[in-house]
């Protein structure tokens, strides 16, 4: 019996160039004082922050600018934009960036409305009932925050990288354009893939009773990122690599592939510990610990997974038997991450050791309750092991 769901995307997607005047009508659908959040110059660069203060002009609304943006972003940058926003009266944000602008947008779209520190939203002391309208311009093919409404948000004082997933952030509009990742660096291009491929296998091994249409999507994108990523990586330019790239990102993550799904991810939270102590890059920190969390649950239960992906995803022979299969194919995870894109294989080449990890791990295992609904219940002894297996 699959779980029931209701689907409502909610986002309006424009693919391809933007002109103008669909950035203009959309803009002043939803308010006429504008706050601009974007990260760094390469928007400039890019023409994308001509195109706005030029539709500005023309379609009349006032622009506020707002470019304190970081990896990972912090809490204290949240809080000053917020302040920003609220003290300007801005009643419409546009984002254009990555990731961790558009996230940064969310937290500031809702903790605008709220009268608390930003913190204590994320902590779910305060509820969020409402949040400023949102549009993005995406220049990243990464975490598909450009069709979702969560958003992920670091105190670096207590060195905590938390969600805030609320339904009112989603974003009623975004601008895809393939032409605006030309630029991204390979360093980038690798991390952005690998943070698709892991929502898509997060969500994949998220239950044993799913529905074959929504395997068979996500056997898919799997295919299609292990395809056009390394293309993207030599060959920046290409367009046809960079449109699926940019088109698989937020189907991975848009809440299409999980309303069957019951089960919460588990790399992600593990991730989220490693760089909320050491600020590594996402999709780095993913790239090494999916295979030692993949062996870590290979088992009777997920076989059946392990042999579907590996045959329709990775192309590998159904004569194989299953251990065989399962092996071969967080094999060709490896290959994938560290020999097509060149990332980092072990968290002891960042300079990051096990001093902290029974702290993650504790933190883990109780106080946010990842570990008691997913895929496979870990033990704070679980966990620890599979850190452990990362250096």
């Amino acid at each position: 019996m699959f779980k029931q769901f209701v689907y409502d995307i909610g986002t309006k997607v424009y693919f391809g160039p933007i002109d103008k005047s669909s950035l203009g009508q959309e803009i002043t659908r939803y308010g006429h004082k504008l706050f601009f959040i974007y990260q760094g110059d390469f928007i400039k660069q890019l023409g994308i922050y001509d195109l706005v203060i030029s539709a500005g002009k023309e379609y009349g609304f006032e622009i506020v600018e707002f470019t304190k943006i970081q990896p990972n972003p912090r809490h204290s940058d949240v809080q000053e934009g917020i302040d920003l926003c609220r003290y300007e009266q801005c009643d419409v944000i546009l984002v254009a960036g990555g990731g961790s602008a558009i996230d940064s947008a969310k937290a500031i779209a809702s903790g605008v409305l709220i009268d608390a520190p930003i913190w204590d939203v994320v902590l779910g002391k305060y509820p969020v009932v409402n949040s400023l309208p949102l549009l993005t311009i995406s220049t990243v093919s990464a975490t598909g925050s450009e069709m979702n409404f969560g958003a992920i948000i670091s105190n670096l004082e207590t060195k905590d990288k938390l969600g805030l997933r609320k339904p009112s952030q989603r974003p009623k509009a975004t601008f895809l354009n393939p032409e605006y990742t030309y630029s991204v660096p390979q360093f980038q291009t690798a991390c952005g893939s690998v943070d698709i491929l892991c929502h898509t296998l997060e969500t994949y091994f998220s239950s044993d009773n799913c529905m074959f249409m929504l395997d068979t999507f996500m056997e898919g994108l799997v295919r299609t990122v292990i395809q056009y990523a390394p293309i993207a990586y030599t060959q920046p330019d290409n367009y046809e690599a960079r449109a699926n790239l940019m088109w698989a990102a937020p189907w991975a993550i848009n809440d299409f592939l999980r309303y069957d799904k019951e089960n919460n991810w588990t790399m992600h939270p593990i991730e989220h510990e490693i760089s909320a102590y050491y600020d590594i890059t996402h999709g780095l920190g993913l790239a090494i610990i999916m295979p030692r969390y993949f062996r870590h649950i290979i088992d009777e239960k997920s076989l059946k997974r392990f042999r579907n992906l590996g045959i329709n995803a990775f192309g590998l022979s159904c004569e194989n038997d299953d251990i065989t299969l399962a092996e071969k194919t967080i094999e060709a995870i490896e290959a994938f991450c560290y020999e097509q894109l060149h990332l980092e294989s072990h968290l002891s080449s960042l300079g990051i050791d096990n001093r902290y990890f029974d702290e993650m791990a504790a933190k883990l295992a109780s106080d946010h309750g990842y570990f008691t609904s997913g895929y496979r219940k870990l033990s704070k002894q679980d966990i620890v092991q599979i850190l452990n297996e990362c250096l």
